[in-house]
C-alpha cells in the first residue's frame, strides 16, 4: 500500500485528522476536488473542547492569537433585552467561544501538515471510484489512482465517498432560511455576540477579526438572489441598527438541513465530519463535532496500525461514541432552530418569557454557558469517552 490512510476532503475535519495521524507517524494522503483552498468564510465558532484538540498539534495558542474571544452573548426579544449567556465562568482554560474565519482555520491546519514529510496533499482530484478488500482500499478518479490501508471520507454533507459506498442516511430540512454577510464593523457591539429574536424573524451578529462583523438574518424564503442592502434593511427593521450597504463584503444564503448516516464505517472506509452527520450551522456545532470525530478516529487508526489493536472493536466504539455525540448536537440544533425561528407576536411573547425567566435569568442560567460551549455533549472529546471505549485505543496491559 502506498499510504496507511487516504483522506478524501481537505476541510477542517480532513486536515485535522491528517495532522493527528501524520504527527503519529502514519503515511497520509489527502485529496480534495477543489483546485485551491477556501477563500471565503463559512464556520467561525471554535469551542473550548476543540481548542483542547488543537492543542495536541500545538495550534491552540496561534488560533487564540488570531481569533476574537467571545465571552458574552446578549439576547434581545420583542419585549426588549432578555439577558446574557456568558462563558466567563465555564470550567477549563478557554472561557470563551473563539471567532475565527474558516479560511484562516484551514490555512493554519494546512501549514501544520505541510511540515510533515509523511503527509501529502493533492488538490483538483475528484474521487469517482472506490474499491476495497481485506488488505486495503483503492481510490481513483480521472488521471489518478492510489491505494491505502484505510480511507476516511471527510468530504462534507454532499459526500461522494458516502455515495460511492452506498451508505444510507436519513435527514430533512428545518424549513427555514437565512442570509449571511460580513461587514466592516462600525457598531459599538465590540467583541460580544448579539441575538435578536423578533416576531418577524431572527438576527444574529458575531465579531470577526480584522474589524469585521458577521450578520445573519432569517428570511421568509430562500434568498438566492438579493441585492446589496437587503441584509442592512432587515437589520435596521428588526434591531434599529444602521449597517451601511457599502460596508458589506460578501453574502451567502443557506437553508439548513440535518442528516445522519446509517453507519459511520463500511469495511475499510470510514466517514468523518459532515460526511457522517449534518446539523444547522446556527449555533456553530458542526465543525466542532467533526473535529471531535477526527480526534477519536485518529486514535483508533493509530491503535490499529501502530499497536496492532483489532479493528472491529475500535470501529464499533467510533461509531457508537461519535453517533451519540452527533445525535446530541443534532437535537440541540433542532431545538435552538425551533425556538429561535418562531415568528408572530404571540409566539414571540412566549419565547421572551421562556428565555428571560427560565434560561437567561432563571434556574437554567448556570447551564447556558457550558451548553453552548459544547462542554456537555456526551463523548465530546476523547477525554469524555467512557473508559470501556477509550481503553480500546491503548494496548492491553
Amino acid at each position: 500500500m502506498k499510504h496507511d490512510i487516504a483522506i478524501v476532503g481537505a476541510g477542517p475535519a480532513g486536515l485535522l485528522l491528517a495532522g493527528l495521524l501524520g504527527q503519529g507517524g502514519l503515511r497520509v494522503l489527502i485529496v480534495d476536488k477543489r483546485a485551491g483552498p477556501l477563500t471565503h468564510s463559512q464556520a467561525i465558532g471554535i469551542t473550548p473542547p476543540s481548542l483542547e484538540i488543537l492543542a495536541r498539534l500545538g495550534l491552540d495558542a496561534e488560533f487564540v492569537r488570531l481569533g476574537v474571544p467571545i465571552r458574552d452573548c446578549h439576547v434581545h426579544g420583542r419585549s426588549g433585552y432578555l439577558g446574557c449567556a456568558s462563558f466567563r465562568e465555564i470550567p477549563g482554560a478557554h472561557r470563551c467561544i473563539l471567532s475565527l474565519p474558516q479560511q484562516v482555520t484551514l490555512s493554519l491546519l494546512e501549514s501544520k501538515i505541510a511540515a510533515m514529510p509523511n503527509v501529502e496533499l493533492h488538490r483538483g482530484i475528484e474521487v469517482t471510484r472506490i474499491g476495497q478488500d481485506a488488505e486495503g482500499v483503492t481510490l481513483s478518479g480521472e488521471g489518478f489512482s492510489s491505494t491505502a490501508r484505510w480511507l476516511a471520507g471527510c468530504d462534507g454533507h454532499r459526500s461522494r465517498v458516502r455515495e460511492l459506498i452506498q451508505m444510507r442516511c436519513k435527514g430533512a430540512s428545518y424549513g427555514c432560511h437565512f442570509l449571511m454577510g460580513d461587514f466592516t464593523d462600525r457598531t459599538t457591539l465590540g467583541d460580544e455576540a448579539h441575538l435578536w429574536f423578533t416576531h418577524e424573524g431572527a438576527v444574529e451578529s458575531f465579531p470577526l477579526p480584522g474589524g469585521r462583523r458577521r450578520w445573519i438574518v432569517q428570511t421568509a424564503q430562500a434568498a438566492l438572489e438579493t441585492e446589496r442592502g437587503f441584509i442592512s434593511g432587515i437589520v435596521r427593521e428588526r434591531t434599529g441598527l444602521d449597517l451601511p450597504a457599502g460596508d458589506q463584503h460578501n453574502q451567502s444564503p443557506f437553508s439548513p438541513r440535518w442528516m445522519q448516516a446509517g453507519q459511520y464505517h463500511d469495511g475499510r472506509v470510514i466517514l468523518c465530519g459532515d460526511a457522517a452527520h449534518l446539523m444547522s450551522p446556527i449555533g456553530g456545532q458542526g465543525m466542532n463535532t467533526g473535529w471531535a470525530d477526527a480526534e477519536f478516529l485518529a486514535g483508533a487508526l493509530l491503535a490499529i496500525e501502530q499497536r496492532g489493536q483489532p479493528a472491529p472493536p475500535l470501529l464499533e466504539a467510533y461509531d457508537h461514541c461519535r453517533r451519540r455525540a452527533a445525535n446530541a448536537a443534532i437535537r440541540r440544533a433542532a431545538l435552538g432552530m425551533w425556538l429561535g425561528t418562531r415568528t408572530g407576536r404571540a409566539q414571540s411573547w412566549l419565547r421572551d418569557v421562556f428565555l428571560r425567566e427560565l434560561v437567561l435569568k432563571g434556574p437554567l442560567s448556570r447551564r447556558v454557558g457550558p451548553h453552548f460551549a459544547m462542554l456537555t455533549i456526551p463523548c465530546g472529546t476523547l477525554a469524555q469517552v467512557p473508559e470501556k471505549d477509550r481503553a480500546r485505543l491503548t494496548p492491553a496491559a
